[in-house]
């Protein structure tokens, strides 16, 4: 009974590895050929409710910081009394603001396959990374206001141009003021502003001007945007035809084109004034490669900038693909369909200097590289101070391609100009006539991600593979110890073979039969203890033959 019961034990053992090894193989086989890993990162790195990126894009985890440098004019009271032939020009800066953005009121499409939402932006002033108090320290800078109105008359009958000079004398305004940083930037009670706004409400809507409210707070809470999500697929996983792209806007306010720069919907417009196609610069599709370019829209710009592919970069151990915009990126001509439309009244802005009227109230404002890099050379020649230095000033767009998302080395920067045109009868402002005034330039720039969004970067290129593949190589060297454990049960030695390996104290005295002398006779053994020796070599061995 003691054989028949480990013989029962040695099949059982076998047939457990056996299955063990089987079922291992299967599933480490089966983690390579599936790819568990990013299956799970390609469902929660998708813009859908309940995802990780859904969480990531309403309250973005990103350092967004705007750099403002304000440009201090030193000798207005000599330049305009002839005695100066050029403005001297300060840069007094930076002057640092937190950008805070969440995503509200997200509504999603699927007959469309979009997603609604409002984008809400707060500035909150970061001191420590700042040069100074922006409510203590003093500029002065161009009457924005004062200089718009003025080249706007000029297009007005002698008459209104006329009341307008002496409208403006009444009120004391002067072509340049002395004002706190705080006061220039976020708002000031202006006269010419107030009068403007009692009696054309329908054009000027706000009592008080500020140039970065004007460039970057206003409409914050009341623009809805209209985005795609990525692209659909068929079931073996390729894109559809003709989809859009995916994270690339829609429409803003209902709107695909801007209406300011005539564009068409019958045709779709053009690639001077889309909306639709563009990105708004926080979320970009995960499949981009060294081959990509694409248009950023802000509200700020007045216009999709084009940026295109520079080089691959890696910061702090995360890869990027780092984007540039081409230097002609604010140029307009007549006979290109792709810019002629910011050319108002068939007249084009010098090169390098971009129109944004249409998008502040019609006063004449540009958009331009800092220091008027790549621009005009006579855009310079009136200033002294400017220093187009291109390795300072350069645009940089990074993304994270595993996110989809900015990082750390993007350096959006871009100024705000004052445009002069022809002056009529008003003498504070003939000194300034059909000059182009820098007012300031701003660079946004992206802070070192936090420790958590690191990890998940690290994780998704490293560890989460590493331990994929540990994993399913575990499993496949198990499974292979457990099938040749098997095997080895089933090709054991003979049972003659290996009771001589059977434990001397389960056997007790057989283990004394087989190593007792050759020359011990048989003879001499009594008979009862031939007998017991004699069935335990049955029980051994069988019976003999």
């Amino acid at each position: 009974m003691k054989l028949f019961t480990n013989k029962n034990q040695r099949n059982a053992k076998l047939l457990r590895s056996a299955a063990i090894g089987m079922t291992l193989l299967f599933f480490g086989s089966l983690v390579l050929i599936s790819d568990p890993v990013q299956s799970i990162l390609d469902m929660q790195l998708t813009l859908r409710p309940g995802t990780l990126m859904y969480a990531l894009w309403l309250f973005p985890p990103l350092d967004v910081y705007i750099n403002v440098y304000i440009f201090n004019y030193t000798n207005v009271e000599e330049f305009m009394s002839g005695r100066a032939t050029k403005l001297k020009v300060e840069e007094v800066g930076p002057y640092v603001y937190k950008e805070v953005l969440s995503n509200h009121n997200v509504t999603q499409n699927e007959a469309n396959n979009t997603i609604t939402y409002t984008p809400r932006r707060e500035y909150i002033f970061a001191p420590e990374r700042s040069i100074g108090d922006p409510m203590v320290d003093f500029v002065r800078a161009p009457n924005i206001p004062l200089m718009g109105i003025t080249t706007l008359a000029s297009g007005l009958s002698m008459f209104a141009s006329l009341g307008l000079g002496a409208l403006t004398r009444q009120l004391k305004a002067k072509p340049m003021l002395n004002l706190t940083v705080h006061e220039y930037l976020w708002g000031y009670e202006d006269n010419l502003v107030q009068l403007a706004a009692r009696f054309v409400p329908s054009w000027i809507d706000f009592s008080s001007f500020g140039i970065m409210e004007k460039l970057f707070r206003e409409g914050n809470e009341s623009n809805v945007f209209n985005m795609n999500l990525p692209e659909p697929r068929d079931r073996y996983g390729i894109k559809l035809p003709d989809a859009p792209r995916a994270y690339t806007v829609d429409s803003i306010n209902y709107e695909r084109g801007f209406k300011r720069w005539q564009y068409d919907e019958e045709t779709n417009g053009t690639l001077c004034n889309r909306i639709w196609g563009s990105h708004d610069g926080t979320l970009f599709p995960l499949d981009m490669d060294e081959n990509d370019e694409f248009f950023l829209y802000r509200r700020t710009f007045c216009r999709r900038l084009h940026v295109k592919f520079n080089q691959s970069v890696s910061i702090n151990g995360m890869d990027g693909l780092q984007f540039t915009m081409p230097p002609n990126a604010f140029d307009s001509h007549l006979d290109d369909s792709n810019s002629s439309c910011f050319c108002k009244n068939n007249k084009c802005l010098k090169r390098g200097v971009g129109n944004v009227s249409p998008c502040y109230y019609s006063m004449p404002l540009a958009i331009t590289y800092p220091h008027f890099l790549h621009g005009d050379p006579s855009l310079l020649e009136p200033f002294e101070g400017l220093n187009p230095d291109e390795s300072r000033l350069t645009s940089y767009f990074v993304v994270q391609p595993h996110l989809g998302a900015p990082m750390h080395g993007t350096h959006l920067r871009l100024q705000a100009n004052q445009v002069v045109g022809k002056v009529n009868f008003n003498r504070d402002m003939s000194p300034f006539e059909n000059m182009v005034l820098p007012l300031l330039w701003v660079d946004l720039n992206v802070d070192e991600y936090c420790w958590p969004l690191r990890y998940l970067i690290h994780g998704i290129k490293w560890a989460f593979p590493l331990i994929e593949w540990g994993a399913a190589l575990g499993m496949l060297m198990a499974g292979i110890y457990h099938l040749c454990a098997a095997l080895m049960l089933c090709f054991w030695p003979s049972n003659k073979q290996q009771f001589h390996k059977v434990d001397q104290a389960e056997l007790g005295t057989t283990v004394q039969v087989i190593s007792l002398p050759v020359g011990f006779r048989k003879s001499s053994i009594p008979s009862s203890m031939q007998l017991e020796l004699e069935e335990q070599h049955q029980l051994l061995f069988g019976p003999k033959a």
